[in-house]
């Protein structure tokens, strides 16, 4: 496995946006790995989220605001730095979110695009991780929620391509785990699972995806856990041309 944040590693940026930043499990990964910064600011629209991350987050240097990704509260060329980390998937209409980004980041500024994907050389215990991550985005669907199912790793790199950005760097990675099998390793999972069974009690029609889960659940014993490989993808904006004078 690469460094996977050794990019991170490099960049100054002063102001930063993590955008969808759900929980701010991406803030913490970004405090522990810039070079440096002055300020990160974290959105998302989830008001639960929002709620754990600015209690997540007491200190100066971090802000957490609810916001609409599709019209983003900010001027222009606000950010030295932008980062959208495991919520690629959520995007209903991504180049509207992609446009926002770019427009609140600055000219000659870094965008940080982070997601998981499903194919290439995965072990069995990170098809877990697919497997529970497609089976909870099938249920948000049918709560009516946008939640697609895990990328493939050229459909990762087709939605950056299309954001035409200069000095395009990529990184693919996973986070090894000793013991897949190690109950403290799969207890995330097993908990999502319980919560999970939980919500499909209101859910009419629901056999097929309680069925599902306990399949899961019986994968996690037999298998186990780990996190499936990612891609990590930075690129810079270009800098405007001035207009000629006439």
């Amino acid at each position: 496995m690469k460094d996977a944040f050794g990019l991170l590693k490099q960049i100054e940026a002063p102001n930063v946006l993590d955008a969808a930043t759900g929980r701010g499990d991406f803030i913490t990964i970004l405090k522990q790995n810039l070079k440096s910064y002055v300020q990160i600011i974290g959105i998302d629209v989830s008001e639960k989220s929002v709620d754990h991350a600015q209690k997540r987050f007491p200190e100066n240097d971090v802000e957490i605001y609810r916001m609409d990704l599709e019209a983003l509260e900010f001027e222009d060329a606000s950010f030295d730095l932008v980062t959208l980390a495991n919520s690629l998937h959520h995007l209903e209409h991504q180049e509207r979110v992609f446009a926002e980004l770019l427009r609140v980041l600055k000219p000659g500024g870094r965008l940080v695009l982070v997601e998981m994907y499903r194919d290439g050389e995965q072990t069995e215990p990170q098809i877990t991780h697919i497997l529970m991550h497609h089976w909870l985005a099938a249920i948000d669907r049918r709560f009516g929620i946008n939640h697609q199912e895990t990328f493939t790793r050229e459909q990762i790199l087709a939605s950056f391509a299309k954001l035409k950005l200069n000095q395009v760097k990529q990184v693919d990675f996973y986070l090894p785990v000793d013991n897949p099998k190690e109950a403290s390793n799969c207890a995330h999972l097993k908990h999502n699972c319980t919560e999970t069974f939980k919500r499909l009690e209101s859910l009419e029609s629901a056999e097929d995806l309680l069925d599902e889960g306990k399949r899961l659940v019986e994968r996690i014993n037999r298998v186990g856990c780990a996190g499936a490989s990612s891609l990590l993808l930075c690129g810079t904006k270009k800098n405007v041309k001035p207009k000629e004078k006439k």
